[in-house]
């Protein structure tokens, strides 16, 4: 093709297939022009097969200072310029906008070859320099390699965001399931995968008519969140989707900003849904407090048969609206007073839920599941890995019969746990070392920073560890590791191969064996029997 703007030849070129996009489209690159020459500007747009290299033009430019503009609007992946132009040079230009852009292919396609031009060129890591009088192979070749070393960028880039963001989920997953104290390390966790907040508030949202959730489901409730700008990180815990939600500062608009959420998907999903919401804190510390408060906001708007909107917590218990709401909730509160953690205490627990609820399972479920939180509070014990499992199942019984077995085995667990405590079976220290473990598990960590966190050698750490709970310090950490896979296995965006990255396995082999020597069946069968995914 040669630049004086006559007719000019269309000629194919094989091309490198791009990625797909997250919908299965292809990702089309955005290309701008900058050219005084209107007839080369033609040249380029009209007989330049774009689309067949996986472009697509944003736009022309006719001087420099338009051409600035137009790129710090469009945000091109890709841009062929001239550098003698009105206004402002096309290398000024370049330099305005590297900072912006720095991975942005430059070409320059100029009738100059000065020395300084090209020397300037490389300093500005210009992609490609085009003499003209040029032909459309030579451009199209020239751009089929920016192409293709922008789409390696982007699938590198597009990577390691995916890993930043399974690395977050399994933290979150961590600092959700575990109580956390200070001197444990927690500031250094989240700083350590790029989290940034001044304050932060749960969101807590169930859908009604689903106990699995799709990958669909939870593609669309990342889409919500990504339209609204919102700095959040979400994980499918049990049976709701719990969302990390970061603010840059403790202003009253975050109210506003949660029922936004709310609304769009209500508007999104197919399923009626309900959404508990935190109070809006600052302590690092209580990231597991704060899922408390949404979790009991979304029972609570349960009992009110509240849907579609939020439902923020009240510690003064505001939310208990009705005379039929404030019958359940007086309900509860005298079977707390009365509670004794006996089977008989637990059997009577059982009948007065099962009639006041009607059995009528959202009601049952959230009847359960707050009076087990409410006896958790009334016998405190230290975060337990089966504790969890077993207020999981609150969330799932559906009878009589299945609410007493449910309030049994919390019960009960409760008084294992207690007596543990005051017969003071483990020291301290091991005591902090499991709780660290728990915590820290999908960390590269090994004994020696246990014991350096807890300021006593290896040996000795690993000596106490077995004495007191007739388990090696390794087991402890195959066992918290395995807590959070299962845990993850659960979101259907998360594949097995990820888990396995995500908590702290080179490789999946190692993990496969690992799982399945700690659990009696393999990844896959304990993510189909649980999950159906």
């Amino acid at each position: 093709m040669r630049m004086a703007g006559a007719a000019l030849e269309r000629k194919p070129a094989l091309m490198p297939k791009p990625p797909l996009d997250h919908e299965g489209e292809r990702a089309m690159l955005k290309v701008v022009i900058v050219e005084d020459n209107p007839s080369t500007v033609q040249a380029l747009t009209r007989t330049i097969d774009w689309a067949a290299l996986d472009c697509e033009v944003a736009g022309c430019a006719y001087d420099g200072e338009e051409g600035r503009s137009l790129i710090e609007e469009t945000l091109p992946d890709i841009v062929l310029t001239d550098i003698r132009m009105p206004q402002i040079n096309g290398l000024d230009m370049i330099a305005m906008i590297r900072e912006k852009l720095p991975d942005c292919k430059i070409i320059i396609i100029t009738g100059y070859e000065e020395f300084e031009y090209a020397s300037r060129a490389i300093k500005l890591s210009v992609f490609d320099y085009l003499l003209k009088p040029i032909d459309n192979e030579d451009v199209m070749r020239s751009v089929a390699r920016a192409v293709q070393a922008a789409q390696r960028k982007q699938k590198s880039d597009g990577m390691l965001e995916q890993a930043v963001l399974l690395k977050r989920r399994a933290m979150l997953f961590s600092l959700l399931t575990n109580d956390s104290h200070r001197g444990q390390g927690v500031y250094d966790m989240i700083s350590e995968i790029g989290l940034q907040f001044d304050a932060y508030y749960i969101l807590v949202v169930q859908l009604q008519d689903e106990r699995v959730y799709s990958q669909a489901t939870m593609h669309r409730i990342d889409s919500v969140l990504a339209r609204r700008n919102a700095n959040a990180v979400s994980v499918l815990l049990y049976d709701a989707v719990v969302v990390f939600v970061m603010r840059d500062s403790l202003d009253a608009g975050w109210r506003k900003d949660a029922c936004l959420i709310a609304e769009d998907l209500a508007a999104q999903l197919t399923s009626p849904l309900a959404i508990g919401v935190s109070l809006l804190t600052t302590s690092r510390h209580a990231i597991r407090s704060a899922y408390h408060q949404g979790r009991q906001a979304l029972l609570e708007a349960t009992l009110n048969n509240r849907s579609g909107g939020c439902s923020f917590y009240q510690a003064d218990g505001s939310c208990r609206g009705g005379e039929g709401m404030g019958k359940l909730y007086r309900c509860l509160d005298t079977l707390i007073e009365k509670a004794d953690l006996s089977d008989a205490s637990v059997t009577e627990a059982a009948r007065v839920i099962a009639e006041q609820s009607g059995l009528q399972y959202s009601y049952l479920r959230a009847m359960v599941s707050l009076y087990c939180i409410a006896l958790c509070r009334k016998f405190p014990v230290a975060g337990d890995g089966k504790m969890d499992g077993a207020m999981c199942a609150t969330l799932y019984v559906s009878n009589r019969e299945e609410t007493e077995a449910c309030l049994k085995q919390v019960a009960g667990l409760l008084r294992e746990l207690r007596n543990e405590q005051q017969k003071n079976r483990y020291s301290q220290i091991t005591r902090n070392a499991i709780q660290y473990i728990r915590l820290h598990a999908i960390e590269d960590f090994n004994l020696k920073k246990a014991a350096d966190m807890l300021c006593v050698s290896p040996n000795y750490l690993s000596a106490l560890v077995r004495k007191d709970t007739g388990v090696p310090f390794h087991e402890h950490v195959l066992k918290a590791k395995m807590g959070v896979a299962c845990t993850m296995l659960a979101d259907p965006r998360i594949r097995i191969e990820d888990v396995a990255h995500a908590v702290g396995y080179s490789n999946y082999y190692s993990f496969f064996n690992a799982f399945k020597r700690a659990l009696q069946m393999t990844p896959s069968d304990y993510r189909n029997r649980q999950y159906g995914n």
